[in-house]
């Protein structure tokens, strides 16, 4: 199996064709004179032991699959077989997915990424933690490897209805633009594979709500995102998640319908396909249609050098790109959605390094972010809500090690650590003389960039 570890914090962990979070009772869309289409009296899928699913439970995924891809407006190339798993055993596949096909280190490193920025508690098992929000919160997904869909086994009939529409539209879209290929981890690839998953996810919850609503268009982009973080917020392991990570698992549904149903308003389905066929590189690209129109690229931004920690044997786990959609969630950590919004719409470009060193049964991490804006005034407002959060100069942690960052012209850089990791609660390894003196070798190496505005087009 080929996934990509996706998601504006990586979050999404199985693949960018789902895992579907469970279903909400969204607020009732406006009415109409027409009833929606009813789904199926009842669809029942064979478990996974059983084996093949019987000729009743196969006409029922054939009948939605048929309603789907009428109001998809794609071609049914090959049935769908269907599966119902129990929570356990579906999470044991994502598992196995994740472990299978994304490196370990990868892994770690964005769980240190997210402790380091304060954005989960110091001592916050990441992987656990967003296996056990995915084991609770999953519905069902589609695997483009043996082309089949899976459904959670404790969902009701309206729920298993809209699950099941919304994973044959993976299904269908796999069978005309193959997902496969889209969604593979690649090194240094984060954003674009956010902003690939989130298209992927919108696509499909458009669709399923063209089937389950008769229309997409009877619920607003607000509403739809409401229903999506009200259902996580509200369930029990999504009260025990760190803001950051629920935030991180709905952004790909709530940001990828917005995205669709913006294409959809200036082209229907067929404005859609177009974007299938060259997906947007950036998550900008997928908050701001004009940006994917004019193909406007990121700017590049030189990784943070290591500088003394590289000279003492600290080696890069990631080196990254947050993108926009990430640093709208990190913004949210401080400020309204509306503030980190704002702030973040002026993103440029960014890079994130995350660095390791071994000592005996101690692992060792730093962590650097450089982001450039689009214009100093750009930088000054997110610089506002970083003071905000992490407050002048530098910082000391007793857990994490110090945290300092610093704006100039269009850019802020951010360090922290070094820490040490032996089980348990991490442990400061350094104070605010080694950051500020690695502050100043990331922007020795890289100064500040274009103090004047980028050339970029902005907001």
């Amino acid at each position: 199996m080929k996934r990509a570890l996706l998601g504006a914090f990586a979050l999404a962990l199985a693949c960018g064709c789902g895992p579907s979070p469970a279903p909400s009772r969204a607020p009732e869309p406006a009415r109409s004179s027409q009833p929606p289409p009813s789904p199926p009296r009842e669809i029942n899928l064979d478990e996974e032991s059983q084996g093949p699913p019987d000729a009743e439970s196969s006409a029922a995924v054939q009948v939605m699959l048929e309603r789907v891809a009428r109001a998809r407006g794609l071609p049914i190339k090959r049935a769908v077989p269907g599966k119902v798993l129990d929570r356990d055993t579906m999470l044991r596949r994502i598992r196995e997915t994740v472990e299978e096909d994304t490196p370990k280190d990868a892994l770690v490193a964005q769980g240190e990424f997210l402790a380091a920025l304060d954005l989960v508690p110091s001592d916050y098992d990441f992987v656990a933690g967003a296996f056990a929000l995915l084991g609770g919160r999953v519905a069902g997904f589609y695997d483009p490897d043996d082309g089949a869909m899976y459904l959670a086994d404790d969902l009701d009939e309206a729920e298993a209805a809209e699950t099941l529409a919304h994973e044959l539209a993976h299904a269908l879209a796999d069978q005309t633009f193959p997902l496969a290929p889209m969604v593979d981890y690649a090194p240094g690839k984060g954003d674009r594979l956010s902003a690939v998953h989130s298209v992927i996810e919108g696509d499909a919850t458009s669709a399923m709500l063209d089937v389950t609503l008769g229309s997409a268009f009877k619920m607003t982009e607000d509403a739809v995102r409401l229903a999506f973080v009200a259902a996580t917020a509200m369930s029990d392991v999504g009260q025990k998640t760190p803001r950051a990570i629920t935030a991180s698992l709905v952004a790909p549904y709530i940001d990828g319908f917005a995205f669709i149903q913006a294409l959809r308003r200036r082209g229907d389905w067929a404005a859609v396909d177009e974007v299938w066929r060259a997906m947007p590189e950036t998550t900008e690209q997928l908050l701001h249609v004009d940006k994917l129109l004019a193909r406007e690229p990121a700017e590049d931004v030189a990784p943070p050098v290591l500088g003394a920690l590289g000279r003492q044997g600290y080696k890069p786990l990631v080196d990254d790109v947050v993108g926009e959609q990430g640093l709208r969630i990190l913004l949210e950590d401080v400020g309204s959605r509306a503030e980190a919004q704002r702030g973040a719409a002026g993103w440029g470009g960014d890079r994130f390094v995350v660095a390791a060193r071994e000592e005996g049964e101690k692992r060792l991490f730093a962590v650097a972010f450089r982001l450039r804006m689009d214009t100093v005034a750009d930088a000054a407002e997110v610089a506002a809500l970083f003071e905000r959060k992490y407050g002048k100069g530098c910082r000391e942690r007793d857990t994490l090690g110090p945290a300092a960052w610093d704006a100039r012209g269009r850019d802020i850089t951010f360090v922290a650590g070094p820490y040490e990791r032996n089980g348990g609660k991490p442990r400061a390894r350094g104070g605010c003389a080694d950051a500020l003196a690695w502050l100043g070798e990331v922007w020795q190496a890289a100064p500040p960039n274009g103090e004047a505005g980028s050339t970029r087009a902005g907001r």
